[in-house]
């Protein structure tokens, strides 16, 4: 199993605002950024429980057709269908999705607290990261300090029309 990281952020590293709102993203809905490949690939996806909270907010449920783990100290009532509140470490975590066999890659959603520490661990495989023409000035950081240091590969580098430029980086 391969942690994948496929995420959106400003040119100035934000992946949402101070107040974690993400309306900002909405301008580029338009185009697809190879997502549907993405998530045919995808077996499970982990999210710490702010995202999820914030995921929550978008309305309908949009991971019904994956194992959703969400890393939380404290039990989530009501979660959706295939969806698993994760009270252990990430650490935990992949010892379990290693031992049960999950087919696919594991789409680490975010936030920046979380691929930090799946990065601590050396877990992430793939880095694809949507480089947004927009600067937010302050916001939620894709990596947090401190953040440990990680040399990459640079795979490929995509650009649209509209400004967005999708890095694809793996673990050398």
């Amino acid at each position: 199993m391969r942690f994948r990281v496929y995420i959106a952020l400003s040119l100035d590293g934000y992946i949402a605002t101070p107040d974690g709102e993400v309306e900002w993203l909405e301008p580029f809905f338009d185009e697809d950024y190879g997502y549907e490949s993405f998530m045919s690939e995808i077996g499970c996806a982990v999210m710490g429980r702010l995202t999820y909270d914030q995921v929550l907010d978008f309305g309908e449920w949009p991971y019904p057709e994956h194992d959703v783990y969400v890393l939380s100290r404290s039990s989530i009532s009501g979660l959706p269908e295939r969806t698993i509140g994760w009270p252990g470490t990430p650490a935990e975590l992949i010892t379990h999705l290693g031992e049960a066999g999950s087919e696919g890659d594991c789409w680490l959603i975010g936030g920046g607290q979380l691929i930090r520490e799946f990065e601590r661990l050396g877990a992430i495989d793939e880095y694809e990261l949507f480089v947004m023409p927009v600067t937010l000035g302050s916001g939620v950081p894709l990596f947090p300090s401190p953040y440990p240091p990680t040399a990459l590969q640079l795979v490929s580098v995509t650009a649209w029309e509209n400004g967005v430029v999708r890095l694809r980086y793996e673990r050398p």
